[in-house]
């Protein structure tokens, strides 16, 4: 299945499909165990044991083992001695770092792919944009499906695969600020993106780089203000 099309399944109407049960317990104990880091009521080297995980939530072991897989493909978690998955540094330091790593990578490609996004992408893009708008409830996959489809358009746009790649891995790392945390940057963060693809099927691409910049600004921002007041 393609991105347009996986894209596409991912913002069906909430309920539309059903979610497996377990998936949906997995959801609930990476949103769980994703408050416990950022609140910072667990620290940086400390360990977290699937089997206390799951008698403190009252859940069976599998939807918190696929939520630590998930965070560790995220490295909110790192394995530590013995294999035992402890927790990484995510301090706002940390965080500033990576979305600035992000800025100057995703700055540069969307200069490169100004002029090379097709008519096709584009409608493509603001079709799932409106669509994204619409819905009455927006879930984190349906929101980042879209987001997904914008920066890595344009990413693929910019004619190295290497840069893609990066951009993808550094991206996957950012995926924790999803609308249940940052729900405020939602219509401003579409409009954004509107704004971003359709500059990059345009012809200049100094305003191209400049909207990129200023999009990855707002969402550090944003980030850093969630940060700061969960441990406030």
């Amino acid at each position: 299945m393609d991105r347009i099309a996986m894209t596409k399944d991912l913002l069906a109407e909430p309920g539309s499909t059903a979610e497996a049960p377990d998936q949906s317990l997995a959801n609930v104990a990476y949103g769980r165990i994703m408050d416990m880091l950022l609140s910072g009521q667990v620290k940086p080297g400390e360990a977290l044991h699937e089997r206390r995980l799951a008698q403190m939530m009252q859940i069976s072991r599998t939807p918190v083992r696929e939520a630590l897989f998930r965070l560790e493909a995220e490295a909110l978690l790192i394995r530590g001695a013995g294999r035992n998955l402890v927790v990484a540094d995510i301090s706002v330091e940390s965080y500033v770092r990576l979305l600035d790593l992000r800025r100057i990578q995703e700055v540069e490609a969307a200069a490169r792919a100004t002029g090379r996004i097709t008519p096709e992408v584009l409608v493509r893009v603001e079709a799932a944009l409106d669509h994204l708008l619409q819905l009455n409830e927006v879930t984190s996959a349906q929101h980042w499906a879209v987001d997904d489809l914008v920066h890595h358009s344009i990413a693929e746009a910019a004619g190295n695969p290497m840069l893609t790649q990066s951009i993808r891995d550094l991206r996957r790392r950012t995926h924790i600020f999803n609308t249940h945390r940052i729900s405020h940057r939602l219509r401003p963060g579409a409009e954004e993106h509107r704004a971003l693809i359709r500059a990059a099927a345009g012809d200049d691409p100094d305003h191209t780089r400049q909207l990129m910049g200023d999009h990855i600004d707002h969402v550090r921002d944003a980030i850093v203000d969630y940060i700061l007041g969960i441990r406030r």
